[in-house]
């Protein structure tokens, strides 16, 4: 565990607290128009940054909650649909087990390169629209099993943005749709994840940063999020959906 000092040293520098801003900026628009980014991208992001998993957490997270917060609020609010029963019952105390053990261990666990090829086959596979539909019947029908299995995959390695995609976009073809509730979903995992890390295991960063970043997000979802979101047409948002997950899967196994 690292002290509040040692915390501070390895995010205070201006080179490094420049380069966090900028990964916040880009991956906060990202999730602007998906519903996931953040955690997704700027995870394993900040880890090759050599910054510690609570350290990462500590940055990321409330940056993630305020931009899902603002994607929830502007889209219907929060209301308990059978999909959000469904995470709240199964998805959300996995994640907070799952936070558990990863911090208990002292780091994430590595299981980049098993998630990677599952998104990249699934990727492949949406392109066609037959087996696009196949995959969603087997995800409607398995809508439990998935959603605890996100939970632990998501509290265990930060990772679990692409599933929670894969899960909605199978379940929903309105863009609407698929962004809001992959919104509530996320936001709900990382309000738990950072109350798990306040709670146990604080990352001591300093304090304007949990001010600053998420400032820096919230703007890059007004400003730019919205627009490119409103840009993308239902077919259009598809593809690039297919692409998103494509390509975090591809990330995933290049830095395996």
């Amino acid at each position: 565990m690292h002290s509040l000092q040692s915390a501070a040293e390895l995010v205070d520098s201006p080179g490094r607290l420049a380069a966090i801003a900028c990964i916040v900026l880009v991956f906060a628009a990202v999730q602007s128009v998906f519903g996931v980014g953040l955690l997704v991208f700027g995870t394993p992001t900040l880890l090759l940054m050599g910054l510690p998993f609570p350290v990462v957490l500590g940055c990321m997270l409330p940056c993630s909650i305020v931009v899902s917060t603002a994607q929830v609020a502007t889209s219907g609010g929060v209301t308990l649909e059978p999909i959000r029963r469904t995470f709240l019952r199964l998805t959300a105390p996995a994640v907070v087990a799952g936070t558990l053990v990863a911090l208990a261990l002292g780091t994430k666990i590595d299981l980049r390169l098993l998630v990677g090829v599952m998104l990249l086959l699934t990727a492949a596979l949406r392109v066609s629209e037959g087996i696009r539909t196949r995959i969603s019947a087997v995800v409607t029908r398995r809508l439990g099993s998935f959603a605890l299995a996100l939970g632990v995959l998501h509290g265990l390695t930060n990772l679990g943005g692409g599933v929670l995609t894969v899960i909605v976009a199978s379940a929903y073809r309105d863009k609407a749709d698929v962004r809001r509730h992959i919104a509530f979903c996320y936001g709900l995992m990382a309000i738990l994840q950072l109350a798990v890390v306040e709670l146990t295991t604080p990352p001591g960063i300093p304090l304007y940063l949990y001010v600053a970043l998420p400032a820096v997000a919230l703007a890059s979802y007004w400003l730019v999020g919205r627009l490119l979101f409103r840009m993308a047409g239902q077919s259009v948002y598809q593809g690039l959906l297919t692409l998103m997950i494509g390509g975090f899967g591809a990330v995933l196994i290049a830095t395996a």
